[in-house]
């Protein structure tokens, strides 16, 4: 059997190992090896590969520096791409202790703040997607149409009306939110963080694909997904940027199953289409019993 029958048969029988977007192979302990699963991830290990090195200059956080690019042929058409291991492991990776919760936020907070700083230059990142306030309100608003059209179905009518309601809270909320587009990670969840357990020192920051200048509230959300606890110590020891800063967080974590429910139905992952539902229904109740 070949390297690529075998990840194939991996992926197939092992689908919790691939992750939802890509399937992540480490050789000899020594290099990591990322192979997209679609076609807009590929697209992102592409920015990813071609925006690294510039932040690898400005950030004090170790990220991947790609060595093996593979950008495909006729044999194998597909991305992919290899670097050096970074040490640590994934907060998601072990049980959370609360003793981390202060001295990880610290480093986090200062790795946000570091990276918010970095200003996006039309001869520097030019190819990072970016969105005005006004841009990011509306492609919020063109979401929530394309929610409406692949995921009210699957709903109940009882859902259905909650869910419409909530969207029109949040739209009217965001209608006067007031932010400054900032360069952010897009999708800093526990899986993403590396850190030493021992000293419970950060690592390293991994999966970039999602390098965007948009609302910073989005930077927190998944952190508040993943360790609530951990999120709002960041959020705090970050500093406020306006009074409905953790507001606009707690729209993107509770807006979030919607995603999931969609990600699963354009994929035809119907894991990702259930654990959106029970979610949703869960969030939804949530709401509506405060």
């Amino acid at each position: 059997m070949d390297s690529y029958s075998a990840r194939k048969l991996i992926e197939r029988c092992f689908t919790d190992l691939t992750g939802w977007e890509k399937f992540v192979l480490e050789v000899n302990k020594e290099y990591v090896f990322r192979f997209p699963k679609f076609r807009e991830t590929e697209n992102r290990l592409r920015n990813e590969i071609e925006f690294l090195p510039i932040l690898a200059n400005r950030l004090s956080t170790p990220v991947p520096d790609y060595e093996f690019v593979w950008k495909g042929d006729r044999k194998y058409p597909h991305r992919f791409g290899g670097y050096r291991k970074i040490n640590g492991v994934t907060v998601e990776s072990r049980r959370y202790r609360n003793e981390w919760t202060r001295p990880l936020a610290t480093q986090i907070s200062g790795f946000l703040k570091e990276l918010h700083s970095i200003r996006v230059r039309e001869n520097s990142l030019k190819d990072v997607p970016r969105y005005s306030r006004e841009e990011w309100l509306k492609s919020i608003g063109l979401q929530h149409n394309k929610i409406r059209r692949i995921t009210y179905p699957l709903l109940d009518s009882k859902l259905r009306a909650r869910s419409e309601e909530f969207w029109r809270a949040l739209l009217a909320d965001f209608a006067y939110a007031r932010f400054r587009p900032t360069l952010i990670h897009g999708d800093l969840s526990t899986e993403n963080i590396l850190i030493d357990p021992a000293t419970v020192r950060l690592t390293g920051i991994l999966d970039w694909g999602y390098l965007q200048v948009s609302d910073p509230a989005l930077e927190f959300a998944h952190l508040f997904m993943h360790e609530s606890e951990l999120g709002e110590e960041v959020l705090k020891l970050y500093g406020a940027q306006g009074s409905d800063l953790k507001k606009r967080v707690q729209w993107y974590v509770d807006s979030e199953p919607f995603y999931d429910i969609m990600w699963g139905v354009s994929h035809h992952w119907q894991k990702a289409k259930r654990l959106g539902l029970t979610r949703l229904a869960k969030t939804l109740r949530a709401k509506t019993e405060k």
